[in-house]
């Protein structure tokens, strides 16, 4: 058994227990440490003092209430958006495999992707200015504040600061949204900052001589890039002895697949391996013309062979990418395949389908199982959320994976790359010991900002859609008491509907 699954199985045995003890107990109760719904919620003192300071420039925070709302607004349309969009894609997601239990517990060290310290450091920022906000919106409206503390169910799943429920209840509808737009905006102006001095930082202070070089980010397992031990972060230096510095120079040296001799550089150490180049097809998407003719995940798509017996033969990613540019829906080809075996198949009469007006064949490939890029382009994947974008839509799904990207080790650069870059400011260690940190800050930041705009209680977002959806009605002239029982109504429906929304997402993810 995964030993994520086994920790996770230990962390609810203990739970289960304490949370009924807890329950039951006065002693515990007396504490501050009481049941808030399947949690346990630890309460105390903390920072309350700091709050009632901060919060007397009442006019700065009555502004910033508007500020918020702005961004929660802006934050929640996204997240609603994400959230549909992989709805959308939930039916072809079914069955690939998730990405495992252990990216479910938010533990740092871990979950694979937490790193521990930078995770704790990052976690804790995003967690205290998150409630430290609410807690001053609270008092700069003259509501009280009861107590901070730590919310508990199997594992820490947050801060939080208790407003006295009568002193908000009190309040007007726009004191109560400053209040639950506060720690979202805080979120996301925190991991702004942190962005703009990570990137700046970065755009600043890191050179490369190796610029527009062929570069491996990663390699896939079981294919002829795994087995020649060619290590993610190589650069390549050689090919059949001819010199490689640019992505032309790599496309025009392996044009057809077949055995090359490619030389690298990592680090300290060179080398030179013999290795299959060729376009590896490591997946094929359902319902695709590629997935009806019957092409399989491990091959080697060499060749398509048009209506006229023009040929296009490949040995790199590059060319295939720039091939398929030239396609149109409805273009018929002959496919030749290779397996690993070295076993030729032809695939006769395969139909291209559309993709955004060029020619589509279903599969995800890559070069031998090698992923390629350049220092330059890996730097500029780093600095640029929005990196290919051509539109919106395409800005939004590139953002969306610019926060997905340290699933693939982009922290925001790979480790086994970094080596590929001279720091001109300080010593290289104590440089990426900074970016790392500034970009877990902001990470952690923007991902607690984000799912706290969901429009669900008992998120932040929840509060907000409720208070926003009144705002909308009393303009209408809808009595007061009817106003509140259609707003709890539709609140409690998109609700559900979310929580549910976001369950399938999850496990079609995780599972």
């Amino acid at each position: 058994m995964d030993l994520a699954y086994i920790i996770l199985i230990i962390l609810v045995i203990i739970y289960i227990p304490l949370y009924f003890y807890v329950r039951k107990s006065e002693k515990m109760h007396d504490m501050g440490i009481v049941p808030y719904g399947p949690a346990v919620m630890i309460k105390t003192k903390w920072g309350l003092g700091l709050m009632d300071r901060l919060s007397k420039h009442k006019k700065f925070w009555r502004a910033f209430g508007l500020i918020s709302k702005i961004i929660a607004l802006l934050l929640m349309i996204s997240i609603v958006f994400v959230m549909v969009i992989n709805m959308l894609l939930l039916p072809s997601a079914i069955g690939r495999g998730g990405i495992g239990i252990e990216y479910a517990l938010a533990i740092p060290g871990l979950n694979p992707m937490l790193p521990l310290v930078y995770g704790v450091i990052g976690l804790l920022v995003a967690m205290v200015v998150h409630e430290l906000a609410h807690g001053i919106q609270t008092r700069a409206n003259d509501m009280e504040v009861k107590s901070s503390g730590l919310l508990y169910a199997v594992v820490p799943i947050g801060a939080f600061v208790e407003p006295d429920e009568e002193s908000v209840e009190k309040a007007d509808r726009r004191a109560r949204m400053d209040l639950y737009a506060a720690g979202i905006a805080v979120n996301f102006i925190v991991a702004i900052v942190c962005f703009l001095l990570m990137t700046g930082a970065m755009f600043g202070g890191l050179t490369s001589e190796y610029g527009d070089n062929p570069a491996i980010s990663s390699v896939e397992g079981d294919t002829f890039g795994f087995e020649s031990g060619i290590p993610a972060g190589a650069l390549i230096t050689h090919i059949n002895g001819v010199p490689i510095s640019t992505v032309d120079d790599f496309r025009n040296a392996a044009d057809v697949y077949g055995k090359y001799s490619v030389s690298y550089v990592y680090q300290d150490r060179e080398g030179t391996v013999d290795v299959v180049l060729g376009v590896h097809i490591s997946g094929v998407s359902s319902g695709t013309p590629a997935a009806g003719a019957g092409l399989s995940k491990g091959t080697y798509l060499t060749a398509m062979i048009d209506e006229n017996d023009d040929r296009k033969d490949f040995g790199n990613l590059y060319d295939f990418t720039e091939f398929m540019r030239t396609t149109k829906q409805g273009d018929v080809f002959k496919l030749v395949i290779m397996t690993a075996e070295d076993v030729e198949l032809t695939y006769e009469k395969v139909i291209l389908g559309d993709n955004g007006g060029i020619g589509l064949l279903g599969v995800s490939v890559n070069t031998s199982g090698f992923m390629f890029t350049t220092p330059n382009e890996n730097l500029e994947k780093a600095l640029n959320p929005f990196y290919g974008a051509t539109g919106i839509t395409d800005g939004a799904m590139s953002a969306l994976s610019y926060i997905g990207a340290p699933l693939s080790g982009y922290a925001p650069i790979p480790a086994d790359t970094q080596w590929w870059y001279e720091v001109d400011m300080i010593p290289a260690n104590v440089f990426w010991v900074l970016i790392s940190l500034l970009f877990w800050i902001f990470w952690l930041n923007i991902v607690l900002g984000l799912s706290n705009a969901l429009p669900a209680i008992p998120f932040d977002g929840g509060f907000l859609f409720m208070g926003g959806l009144d705002f909308i009605l009393e303009k209408t002239g809808m009595p007061a008491e009817k106003r509140d029982r259609y707003t709890r109504s539709v609140t409690s429906m998109t609700t559900w509907a979310v929580l549910i929304g976001l369950m399938l997402v999850l496990m079609v993810i995780i599972f």
